[in-house]
């Protein structure tokens, strides 16, 4: 693994405790499955986990592709862009240091905010459903999620095969997906765990923004691209 891969996979779990999905997982287990909260209050709700974890997986298959389907286009873009490509790094650059320092609450961007998802008042029947409700979730645009995907499209960007794009939204969906099957693994342990750990969402900002801040100094310094090459050689064998 790279090092931009590497930076997509910890860029989908991030992604995944900040404040706008963490907090959200019981409610999307809930919708997407059909179960209720009398029935995680039954003695032994662990006999619906089949049921919560398949319809999990359809809903992880929909903001994955929506995800690996930018990073194709992603790169496409940066591909036909090339000679031009350097402007638009450094450009990207500049905006992921401004939203890291957002996320440090160190300025104010009123317009980030203003949380804007795409919602649906009921969940079209069966998988399929489950399926276009992960794909209603990775349109919806959220503070949280956005610059930090963004940072990953930049670099996806860079690339001059669209599938090295595909290849590193793959990663980043992969991130967001593994502790969302988890969760729906033990979705009836899922309420206590929050209450015992929801404050890592206050530190998963933190630490997001500084993520963007240092990614954000490497593309525009082209220091990103050095590191990238000095690394490969170091683990290429």
């Amino acid at each position: 693994m790279d090092f931009s891969s590497f930076m997509a996979f910890i860029s989908g779990l991030l992604s995944f405790f900040s404040p706008c999905v963490l907090p959200l997982v019981p409610s999307y287990l809930i919708f997407i499955s059909g179960i209720t909260l009398d029935n995680y209050m039954e003695p032994n709700p662990g006999k619906y986990r089949k049921i919560v974890l398949t319809h999990s997986i359809a809903f992880v298959f929909g903001f994955s592709l929506v995800f690996i389907s930018l990073g194709f286009s992603s790169s496409l873009i940066g591909s036909f862009f090339s000679s031009y490509q350097i402007y638009f790094i450094r450009i990207g650059g500049l905006a992921l240091i401004v939203m890291g320092l957002f996320y440090l609450n160190l300025i104010k961007i009123p317009f980030l905010n203003n949380e804007k998802v795409i919602h649906l008042r009921k969940k079209p029947l069966g998988f399929m459903g489950s399926f276009i409700v992960g794909i209603t979730f990775s349109l919806g645009w959220t503070p949280c999620i956005g610059p930090v995907l963004s940072s990953i499209l930049i670099i996806a960007s860079t690339k001059e095969n669209p599938l090295e794009g595909v290849g590193l939204l793959g990663l980043y969906s992969l991130g967001l997906a593994i502790p969302f099957i988890l969760s729906a693994l033990l979705f009836d342990r899922l309420f206590a765990f929050l209450r015992r750990f929801g404050y890592v969402v206050k530190y998963s900002m933190r630490v997001m923004g500084i993520l963007l801040i240092v990614i954000g100094f490497l593309l525009f310094t082209n220091y990103y691209s050095l590191i990238t090459q000095r690394l490969g050689s170091i683990f290429t064998f």
